[in-house]
C-alpha cells in the first residue's frame, strides 16, 4: 500500500470518528426543536385534522386510523431517520460499507 492510501484510511477513520461524535447531537438538536411544545401541538393538529378529514369523506373508522398512523409515521422524523440510517435503509449501512472498505484495504496491505 502506498504512502496515500495509508493517508486516505486515516482521513476516513478520522471522518467516521468525528461523524460517531458529532451526528448524534446533531439529531438530537432536530428532533428537540421539531418536538417543542408548541410544534407538537400543531402535529397533533394535523393528525385529527388529517383523521377528521377521512371520516367527514364518509371512509371507514378502521380505514381511516390506519391512513392516519401512516400519515403520522410519515411526519415524524424519528421514524424517518430510523428507516434512513438503518440497514435496510441505506442497502447495508453507510457505516458498515465504509468500514468493511477500510478493514479491506487495511487486510490488503497487510496492515491490521
Amino acid at each position: 500500500m502506498n504512502e496515500d492510501d495509508k493517508k486516505d484510511i486515516e482521513e476516513m477513520k478520522e471522518i467516521m470518528n468525528t461523524l460517531k461524535e458529532t451526528v448524534p447531537e446533531l439529531i438530537k438538536g432536530i428532533v428537540d426543536a421539531l418536538y417543542s411544545g408548541q410544534n407538537a401541538e400543531e402535529f397533533g393538529k394535523q393528525v385529527a385534522g388529517f383523521y377528521k378529514s377521512m371520516i367527514d369523506a364518509g371512509m371507514d373508522k378502521n380505514e381511516a386510523y390506519e391512513l392516519t398512523k401512516k400519515f403520522m409515521e410519515s411526519r415524524d422524523i424519528t421514524t424517518l431517520l430510523k428507516k434512513v440510517l438503518s440497514e435496510e435503509g441505506m442497502k447495508g449501512g453507510l457505516h458498515k460499507n465504509i468500514e468493511v472498505k477500510i478493514k479491506k484495504k487495511e487486510e490488503d496491505s497487510g496492515e491490521e
